[in-house]
């Protein structure tokens, strides 16, 4: 399943609905489709999708939305889902429409609106999230004859609609799981969020020697030695160049003889593969943390080439390097967040029609209204440390 574009209205963190489309929507050229997956003739997909805003502006925030909607999807039970947290603050009378559009296996185009209310549970001010509404809208793919006509429908097919009695049903899970079950399909992705700071290897198994010696050319090898059911460590083997090797017997032991780098690069790159794989998403916070400026780059361009990602996978990211944002060649996978009395996440590529400006140049610049730390701040904070270092506070 193919998550093409969501649209959130309601969201009490955000000020305007939240629009993310992970398909393009500025003219493919011939020289840039190596960077895209194609859908059908008129839909490509981008393969890296940046966020990018100053501390705080709400980048985590908007990766949760995108995971929540992507366990949505895969009716997962609204309760159960750990990035529900973007749903609070919503009151009795108060509702969140969701709307994804989606694909399976290129035949058909489908549009899900769903909508989200709350009630008290009988745990006092406990809050507990149920579907009031939900209807599944359906077209064939290959009639799209415009990029622009492709999510409007408005003559297409109501394939399903939620009465609210269904049998089996709970009452926070979405009507998508018989289409599920019907299409045997779920939306592939790994989730990296609650990751961005834990030094921990978090994956076991056989990894490409390629790979430990890409993130440290000093090791010769690592491995792990797992029992014949291989749910049970046995034993972890490092080796450096020229060094006895090192024997463990937990995770947590490893950080002491790598890097935070290596360690997340073995994490990211690792279940990077698996969505490389079965053509999925990964979705990622801070992009940047614990990586080098090439290191960071060499993901992405894993993800934009066609010879390796051959499925359509996607990595949807959260940074606060600019200079990463040169490494695309599109406008329309950048999106700008910005907080001003509440998230506000915008597409470049309608804000700046212009392709010839330097990406890293236009956000650095605070062209863009909200991009950039505000000078004045910056004074004031300037004016505060001079005062209680020179004693005048």
């Amino acid at each position: 399943m193919k998550l093409l574009k969501m649209n959130v209205q309601g969201l009490k963190l955000f000020t305007n609905p939240l629009d993310i489309e992970f398909v393009t929507h500025q003219k493919v050229m011939e020289e840039n489709k190596e960077d895209l997956f194609r859908v059908s003739s008129k839909l490509y997909q981008n393969t890296a999708v940046a966020l990018i805003g100053i501390n705080a502006s709400g980048k985590t925030s908007t990766l949760k939305v995108i995971s929540f909607m992507m366990q949505m999807l895969n009716h997962d039970s609204i309760n159960k889902i750990e990035e529900k947290v973007i749903l609070q603050g919503l009151r009795e009378n108060e509702e969140v429409v969701l709307e994804s559009y989606f694909s399976w296996k290129s035949e058909y185009l489908y549009k899900l609106r769903t909508v989200i209310k709350v009630r008290l549970t009988h745990e006092e001010g406990k809050a507990g999230y149920y579907i009031s509404d939900e209807t599944l809208w359906k077209k064939e793919l290959t009639k799209v004859l415009t990029r622009k006509s492709a999510f409007d429908f408005s003559e297409s097919m109501v394939i399903q609609k939620r009465k609210g009695d269904e049998e089996f049903l709970h009452d926070d899970v979405s009507i998508i799981i018989s289409q599920n079950k019907k299409n045997d399909a779920r939306i592939y992705f790994k989730d990296l969020i609650q990751w961005t700071n834990v030094n921990l290897i978090r994956v076991v198994g056989d990894f490409p020697k390629e790979l430990i010696q890409y993130l440290d050319p000093s090791i010769e090898y690592l491995a792990f030695d797992l029992d014949q059911d291989e749910k049970k460590l046995k034993g972890i083997r490092l080796k450096f160049r020229g060094k006895d090797e090192i024997n463990m017997n937990h995770q947590k032991e490893v950080e002491m003889y790598l890097s935070s780098g290596t360690v997340k690069g073995i994490n990211v790159f690792i279940l990077a593969l698996t969505v490389l794989e079965n053509g999925g998403y990964l979705i990622l916070d801070e992009l940047e943390n614990h990586f080098n400026k090439e290191i960071a780059a060499s993901l992405l361009r894993l993800f934009m080439d066609q010879r390796i990602n051959k499925r359509g996978a996607a990595i949807i990211f959260s940074t606060h390097y600019p200079e990463i944002l040169d490494r695309l060649s599109r406008n329309d996978n950048i999106y700008f967040v910005r907080n001003t009395d509440g998230i506000r996440v915008d597409n470049l590529g309608r804000l700046l029609k212009r392709s010839d400006l330097k990406k890293s140049d236009v956000y650095q610049s605070a062209f863009i209204k909200g991009t950039a730390p505000q000078y004045e701040a910056y004074q004031a904070m300037k004016r505060a440390f001079s005062s209680i270092v020179n004693g005048e506070a």
